[in-house]
């Protein structure tokens, strides 16, 4: 009778307090839009350990005219697992998430690229190929063609219609997430000997033969955006 009463007054603490075990369970992070459910630097550097989280202060312009402050952090850097935080001056607000197939060495030349882990509510992660990224949308994307010194090519995706999000309400802020993807196309002149003005167009027969690797997802809240 004695062990009875025990069980049910046990039974009775669980119930009154549940919050208080739920309390200790670590923080789960299922998707990258996750990433901004942390609230300052501290957070995120006691989730991944101070080991895997390194955080500088840099400058969008001259810091003496006017050039903005940010906060960067990277997470898990060199692995599957890397992830860019970019933070308002004082750390205290995620402005941007971004993942990247690609790392760099001190010289900020790339030195490697290993598909991402970290995916979006979607299943977009960088590393997947144009024709996942077709599929999922199930309409053509608009590829927004840019190069850079160095002969840096890379392509903007444009979905005007179809299911890959271009914004999503971000339930940590009054802010809207915003998306946007990167394809690296970096090898175009050896499937385009004429360089495409502006855009393509993933219908495109060379562009589907081809089929670049997304190299760059970024998502930033509306409005927050760092400069660069």
């Amino acid at each position: 009778m004695k062990k009875l009463i025990l069980f049910i007054l046990l039974l009775s603490v669980a119930h009154v307090c549940p919050v208080s075990a739920k309390s200790n369970q670590k923080q789960v992070l299922n998707t990258l839009e996750d990433i901004f459910s942390f609230e300052n630097i501290d957070q995120l550097t006691r989730y991944f350990g101070s080991d895997r989280v390194y955080t500088e202060l840099s400058y969008s312009g001259d810091p003496n005219n006017g050039g903005k402050g940010y906060l960067f952090s990277q997470v898990n850097f060199g692995t599957p697992h890397s992830v860019l935080v970019i933070w308002n001056r004082e750390g205290n607000v995620i402005c941007e998430v971004q993942t990247s197939t690609y790392f760099y060495d001190f010289d900020r030349k790339k030195i490697k690229m290993i598909p991402n882990q970290w995916k979006t509510k979607q299943g977009i992660h960088a590393g997947m190929h144009l024709s996942e990224l077709a599929s999922i949308n199930w309409f053509p994307i608009m590829i927004n063609i840019e190069q850079e010194p160095g002969n840096l090519t890379y392509g903007n995706l444009i979905p005007r219609m179809g299911w890959i999000r271009k914004t999503r309400n971000d339930p940590y802020s009054e802010h809207k997430l915003m998306y946007t993807y990167t394809l690296d196309l970096k090898r175009i002149h050896a499937f385009f000997p004429q360089f495409p003005n502006t855009a393509l167009n993933s219908n495109s027969a060379i562009l589907r033969k081809w089929n670049p690797i997304l190299e760059l997802v970024t998502i930033y809240r509306e409005r927050l955006k760092p400069d660069r």
